[in-house]
């Protein structure tokens, strides 16, 4: 539907300027060209920095009483560029405004115990979007008294997108039953350097969170419970607190004997503190990722990889009816021989390994299926967590 937005312009500018020509007053050779020339004139822009300047109106402004021969029409046609120039401002910023603005969503149940915080994020995501494009979570605060209602909840989170992500920053209504929830587009950005762990797949995260059952925050004397994470996996040795392991089975305490591992942290303050633990999810020890294993690690941890391969194998690249064999390209359907047919799906995709330590750079590439044809990405075999996905 957007895609239309600019030829509809163009057409509108198009009926314009015939419309002028239509009407002008004197024969001039050209002069639907002229007036075209007029317009792009009225609508050249010179950017500085972050200001749009009208340069070209100005200059028409400045030579505009030298015109002779129809004055009327050509002024006119500078003027439809001069509304050129204004809505390529005030549209992206009534795009910006509409896109930002805050919205309110209904939260599903108050209490932490009775609801999930995954059914949460999906009721929200699906307010915007029906499809979820590999969504990171940078910042994560629950704040809930001991039956486990909801007293304050922020969650900032960061979603894959093209030219740019877009950055959701959730937070709880004063009446706190509801979601308060900004969107931003912002550049996108390699967020593992330095040594510094990976963000979590925001789903992946809430439904750790979601194992939190009441027996286990069950401490005598506490009104209330802070949970705080910054959605990294990381290592993990820290034996001066009390640890404890989250998983289905329960909670169980980790021994100092069982440190250093690797897994999701959240820091669990009851009472300004008074009871202070760690909570650690998905625990894992720090053995690398073997070649064989790569793909399908990788399809598990992103949404992007998994949904790539999805597009680019078995049915959706090729077909077989009435004794025919079809491959499929970009839309397109071509027919082949039954042995091109064989060798185009067990020779594709073809995916090309380099191995640096601990860290996977992995390049699959089939010319069958939809665009993109290319997929990049950088797994951390330790992690056991993609941190980037590029097409091509």
């Amino acid at each position: 539907m957007y895609q239309l937005i600019p030829l509809l312009g163009l057409l509108l500018i198009l009926v314009a300027l015939i419309t002028l020509f239509l009407k002008s007053e004197e024969l001039e050779p050209y002069l639907l060209v002229k007036l075209i020339g007029y317009t792009i004139l009225g609508g050249f822009t010179f950017e500085w920095n972050d200001w749009k300047l009208p340069l070209g109106f100005l200059i028409f402004l400045l030579f505009s009483r030298n015109i002779r021969v129809n004055a009327n029409v050509k002024k006119r046609a500078a003027y439809v560029g001069l509304l050129v120039y204004l809505l390529s401002i005030l549209i992206p910023f009534v795009q910006t405004t509409i896109f930002e603005w805050p919205r309110e969503i209904e939260l599903q149940n108050t209490n932490f115990y009775n609801g999930s915080l995954v059914e949460e994020w999906e009721n929200v995501h699906n307010e915007f979007s029906d499809l979820e494009h590999g969504v990171k979570i940078k910042h994560f605060k629950l704040m809930m008294n001991d039956e486990g209602d909801l007293q304050d909840l922020q969650m900032d989170m960061e979603e894959n997108g093209h030219p740019q992500n877009i950055h959701y920053r959730i937070r709880l209504s004063e009446n706190d039953k509801k979601l308060i929830v900004k969107r931003q587009k912002v550049e996108r950005v390699q967020y593992y350097q330095n040594g510094e762990p990976p963000y979590m797949q925001a789903s992946f995260f809430l439904a750790q969170l979601d194992l939190i059952k009441k027996p286990m925050l069950d401490h005598k004397g506490i009104e209330s419970y802070t949970l705080r994470s910054d959605g990294q996996r990381m290592g993990f040795g820290i034996t001066d607190r009390v640890n404890y392991r989250i998983d289905t089975a329960g909670k169980h305490k980790l021994e100092k004997s069982e440190l250093p591992v690797n897994a999701i942290i959240v820091d669990i303050c009851g009472s300004n503190c008074s009871v202070y633990e760690h909570f650690l999810f998905d625990v894992r020890s720090s053995d690398g990722v073997s070649e064989s294993a790569v793909l399908g690690v990788a399809s598990k941890d992103s949404p992007e990889v998994r949904q790539w391969f999805k597009e680019h194998t078995g049915d959706t690249i090729s077909y077989e009816e009435n004794g025919e064999y079809v491959l499929l390209t970009d839309g397109k359907k071509k027919k082949v021989t039954e042995e091109e047919y064989d060798r185009a799906l067990k020779e594709t995709p073809i995916i090309d390994y380099q191995r640096n330590e601990n860290m996977w750079q992995v390049t699959v590439k089939n010319p069958y299926g939809e665009a993109p044809h290319v997929m990049r990405f950088t797994l951390d075999g330790q992690e056991r967590e993609v941190m980037e996905v590029l097409f091509e």
